[in-house]
């Protein structure tokens, strides 16, 4: 391997934050550049129905300490069962081959924003249903001059989301089961969801973690305001608390979606109180669990 190794991580922003930040660090190496993008909305739903494309936008900011050189391209892609991305073969009714933007390419200074503006435009008549497109903005080593010559070289990218439908979407989610694996040492829930329309289907909402003896039954608990807020003071007996995992579960498709619980819980019966919903179907659940104590 080159002395100026390469390493890539990419954000396929298929989640539903407005915002997110993205700061890449390569793991055991003695040298790493760090980069940050940040892009707004993260997501876009279309109507291909309409005659005339309407423009899109959104925009870029460099959150880095430098200027960085970006590119624009665009993919087609899909989630395999372990829910990643993979990319698909264009076709002619691909989305990706349908879309037009502008720039394509374009440098920013520390603290600055670019707009990015895209279109739709057909070449063929759309088939009804889901079409799916990443738009890629890709950061690039445009000066690698001004970098360390013996720090690793950082790309990142971040994948903006484009769902663009024909006909009347119809977004039918099933949760079949939630289920807590507390056996090993990283507590991991899994939510069993089926996506029974023609659109896919995503969760939202939060989940607590609460000590048993204290746990006042899933119909008395309530969303937590300001949850990102560490300062912000939980309910007596709450443990834990984060959000649902909102990976979307495409159309066709049954997917276990799964949420690492990073707390430490000692020996003990717990509760995972899940207060979200899918697509607007309610969420209302408390699944009962049990940590027992591990042999050293």
């Amino acid at each position: 391997m080159n002395q100026q190794q390469k390493v890539v991580r990419s954000i396929y922003q298929i989640g539903a934050s407005a915002l997110l930040t993205l700061s890449t660090l390569a793991l055991n190496c003695h040298h790493a550049l760090a980069i940050a993008i940040g892009v707004s909305p993260p997501r876009f739903e279309l109507k291909l129905d309409d005659s005339k494309p309407k423009t899109q936008v959104f925009r870029v900011v460099n959150i880095d300490n430098q200027p960085a050189t970006f590119r624009i391209y665009i993919e087609g892609w899909t989630l395999n069962e372990r829910n990643e991305i993979q990319p698909v073969k264009s076709t002619e009714q691909s989305l990706d081959n349908w879309i037009i933007v502008n720039p394509v390419t374009f440098t920013l200074p520390p603290g600055k924003t670019q707009t990015i503006r895209f279109s739709v435009r057909p070449r063929v008549k759309p088939q009804a249903g889901e079409h799916r497109a990443l738009i890629f903005v890709e950061e690039v080593n445009a000066n690698p001059q001004k970098r360390n010559s013996s720090a690793v070289q950082i790309l990142g990218r971040f994948g903006v989301a484009v769902y663009a439908y024909v006909g009347t979407p119809k977004k039918v989610g099933v949760l079949n089961s939630i289920s807590v694996d507390s056996k090993t040492n990283n507590i991991k829930a899994s939510f069993d969801i089926s996506s029974q329309g023609n659109a896919y289907v995503r969760m939202n909402g939060q989940y607590t973690i609460w000590a048993a003896n204290k746990y006042p039954g899933a119909n008395s608990t309530k969303k937590i305001a300001n949850l990102q807020d560490q300062t912000n003071k939980k309910p007596d007996g709450v443990l834990d608390a984060g959000t649902l995992p909102s990976t979307p579960v495409l159309p066709g498709t049954r997917r276990q979606l799964i949420l690492d619980i990073s707390k430490k819980l000692p020996p003990g019966q717990y509760v995972l109180d899940v207060n979200g919903d899918l697509n607007g179907s309610v969420i209302d659940k408390g699944i009962p669990f049990t940590v027992t104590a591990r042999s050293k």
